[in-house]
């Protein structure tokens, strides 16, 4: 495929994300519920508003409250105060900064903001998708490439976090964890110090978009590195000391400005903004309640974790060395998280940062997929497809493991 034909190819699905997510979002109006910058959204996004228009001294007390406290004022210094980083933020910036451009409501907040979260969202949904495809393609054939990206898309929240709640952070990690993967699995041509150098920018940028993701990343670039053919410990050895200052110096960049937030908001530069909300024992009782909770359990959402889990070890595949233990640490750190369902949302939405790596054993080898799979990935698909158009809210009544509220979503009308 030449390269006119990937960029119009990109354009046209690029264009139908957008299409479908202006579509989903064109009744919500700013400082409402189903606005792009609401509760969490907000709080990620509100380092662009803080430092482009009210540069961090004059931010209005008003928008904390309605903006759905994502972030808040301090009473007495007036500093804005977000407990999200900055990475998603920075990717939403060409978006954002485009539309403060056009927009003649210069508030940060009017309708021209809103809607360009949504095109930053479809952006790297798509644009992760894309580098998906022709890593992917490496070891599949392009129909069953294209049958296991909608598998990623759609039996997960990938799609819902791209297209519906495009504030969030899932999807700009996804965009990055897609990319780290291709520079493993596919031979660019490119020097081990360009693969690299954008490896560590892209695993900054990663960390800074959710710096809890770090527990992941490491044990996976350790893997990759271990048993990748085109990027590898070897390739080290390739990388010269100045190249390595460069490196680090980058990733240093990316890094910098959320270490010069925490000493403005908290006064130091190593700071825990996430300090007010503590861990406790993960008991049996808290870890099933985590995977199979009516509200937002883990397995209860994305079942299609099990059919990967039930291959990887059929298959004996290598990549179970990572994905079972990436998985018994997610379980572990979420069993213990104050917030079994990590508030309202659309499952478990964490494991939307890493679910690629669950999809490794599938995806990148040559094994053959049995046809029980086959019908099970398609069965995810139309489920939460079906789940996804449906959903609308939170599930505030299924309290005392009671799945009504859960049926009657999966069951009733598309929204």
């Amino acid at each position: 495929m030449n390269k006119l034909k990937i960029v119009l190819c990109f354009l046209i699905i690029y264009a139908a994300m957008c299409f479908v997510s202006l579509n989903r979002h064109s009744h919500a109006q700013p400082y409402s519920y189903h606005s792009e910058l609401w509760a969490d959204k907000a709080g990620y996004n509100v380092y662009l508003p803080s430092v482009f228009i009210y540069h961090n001294v004059s931010f209005p007390d008003s928008l904390a409250a309605k903006t759905g406290y994502g972030f808040e004022i301090d009473s007495l210094s007036h500093k804005v105060i977000t407990k999200y980083p900055y990475g998603v933020a920075l990717l939403q910036s060409p978006f954002w900064l485009l539309a403060h451009a056009l927009s003649t409501d210069k508030t940060g907040y009017s309708i021209y903001y809103q809607r360009s979260v949504d095109f930053a969202g479809c952006f790297y949904l798509t644009l992760g998708l894309f580098f998906l495809f022709f890593t992917i393609r490496e070891f599949r054939s392009k129909s069953l490439t294209i049958l296991l990206l909608a598998t990623i898309a759609f039996s997960s929240g990938i799609f819902y976090y791209g297209i519906f709640e495009t504030g969030m952070s899932h999807v700009y990690s996804f965009c990055c964890l897609s990319v780290i993967l291709f520079l493993f699995f596919k031979n660019t041509g490119h020097s081990s110090f360009i693969k690299f150098l954008w490896l560590g920018i892209l695993s900054a940028v990663f960390v800074m978009i959710r710096p809890v993701n770090i527990l992941f990343l490491a044990p996976a670039l350790l893997f990759l590195l271990y048993y990748s053919k085109h990027l590898n410990f070897a390739s080290l050895k390739t990388v010269t000391l100045g190249q390595f200052v460069a490196i680090g110096l980058a990733c240093f960049i990316i890094v910098f400005p959320q270490l010069l937030y925490y000493k403005y908001a908290f006064g130091s530069f190593l700071s825990n903004s996430y300090h007010k909300e503590p861990f406790f024992f993960p008991s049996l009782n808290r870890t099933i309640t985590l995977l199979c909770s009516p509200h937002n359990g883990l397995l209860t959402y994305y079942p299609v974790i099990i059919a990967l889990l039930i291959f990887s070890f059929y298959t004996k595949s290598v990549y179970s060395k990572l994905t079972v233990p990436l998985l018994i640490i997610y379980i572990i750190l979420y069993a213990s998280w104050w917030s079994l369902s990590l508030g309202c949302g659309f499952g478990h939405r964490a494991i939307n940062d890493i679910i690629i790596l669950l999809f490794l054993p599938v995806c990148f080898s040559n094994v053959k997929i049995p046809k029980l799979f086959y019908v099970l990935f398609l069965l995810f698909i139309v489920i939460n497809i079906k789940f996804m158009f449906s959903y609308d809210g939170c599930l505030y009544k299924s309290d005392n493991w009671s799945y009504s509220e859960y049926f009657s979503i999966l069951f009733g009308e598309f929204k």
